[in-house]
């Protein structure tokens, strides 16, 4: 089985902010409700709760108020970074609000954060597990994180292309240790952004290989996302239409004509010669953002930049900045 999960209001948060307004986000997620999208997730769990009609909350009571009364068939989540939410701030599951909650953790941090999603398992919510930057891991060390997954058997456990710098043998190796060590019940999903504009053709490559195992592909509508953006949720659909499924490929346009179009004006992501850049070299989206901005580099430059940058997959605006002014001479 293939499910199609919407994460336009969390990674989209990155562009906008989390400013959607309420009746926007009310209106993108009435719509894939109606698409018959299968699971949507709704933002960001935070400590610190954004204002009103931002997709940053710090209680799923919060998230609540903006889900329709009638869910359909779909499924609703949230996420949040490994030491970056009290998970004391979650209520236990009452049906109310989301379904289940999404973990993101580095792989310096894995062991920790694998015992620490135990606690949204024990509070009712399904557990999704994700990986990031899952490209860094040797062999063995996929083996290993699997195994550990393997242990609280989470809903899914995903593989992350956060750099953007997956190629399909890549995601072949990946998703076959994976897949190995994970017991069969346990969905694999696919996190992807588009850095090197393969996001939609490695979502392809990741449906070919899940023959025997249930699997879960990210998606945003208009690819809405950090950097170089997502899979985008309008083709991703309309493939998967011609193979059995079937989500409503007309409401998702009409989403983008009454939603998406006022942000696709005012802010920019998908692919570019930066995002080409960052991704060949395995840099993290926001520094390359962050050089653009503030220090407008010639892009003959950047490769033999980046070549010199620690620690490249972090964002870390002020150790980017002083090496550039050490470098530029200013």
């Amino acid at each position: 089985m293939i499910y199609l999960l919407d994460c336009t209001l969390r990674d989209g948060a990155y562009i906008t902010d989390g400013l959607f307004g309420a009746d926007t986000i009310k209106g993108i997620i009435n719509n894939l409700v109606n698409a018959n999208i299968d699971m949507i997730e709704t933002g960001w769990l935070c400590n610190v709760r954004g204002s009103n009609g931002t997709t940053y909350y710090d209680s799923a009571e919060n998230i609540a108020e903006y889900l329709p009364a009638d869910r359909k068939n779909s499924k609703f989540l949230a996420m949040f970074n490994y030491g970056k939410y009290n998970l004391e701030k979650l209520c236990e599951y009452n049906g109310k609000s989301i379904d289940a909650v999404r973990i993101v953790f580095k792989k310096e941090n894995f062991e920790q954060a694998v015992e620490y999603s135990r606690i949204i398992k024990d509070k009712g919510y399904k557990l999704f597990m994700q990986a990031y930057n899952t490209c860094a891991y040797t062999d063995i060390e996929l083996a290993k994180l699997a195994q550990k997954a393997d242990d609280i058997s989470p809903e899914a456990f995903y593989i992350v292309n956060t750099l953007g710098t997956m190629y399909p043998e890549d995601l072949g190796r990946i998703y076959g240790i994976l897949d190995e060590n994970l017991n069969k019940s346990i969905k694999l999903g696919f996190h992807s952004h588009n850095n090197l504009q393969l996001s939609f053709a490695l979502s392809l490559e990741f449906i070919k290989l899940s023959a025997n195992r249930d699997i879960i592909i990210d998606s945003s509508i208009c690819g809405m996302g950090r950097g170089a953006g997502n899979t985008c949720t309008e083709l991703i659909a309309h493939y998967l239409n011609r193979y059995g499924s079937n989500y409503d490929t007309d409401l998702l346009l009409e989403t983008v004509d009454n939603y998406m179009k006022s942000f696709l004006e005012k802010y920019r992501w998908g692919y570019s010669i930066a995002n080409c850049i960052a991704g060949q070299q395995g840099i993290h989206s926001d520094n390359m953002e962050y050089l653009i901005k503030n220090c407008n580099p010639d892009y003959r430059d950047l490769k033999k930049f980046f070549s010199e940058i620690k620690n490249p997959d972090k964002s870390a605006p002020e150790s980017i900045r002083e090496l550039w002014e050490l470098k530029s001479g200013s």
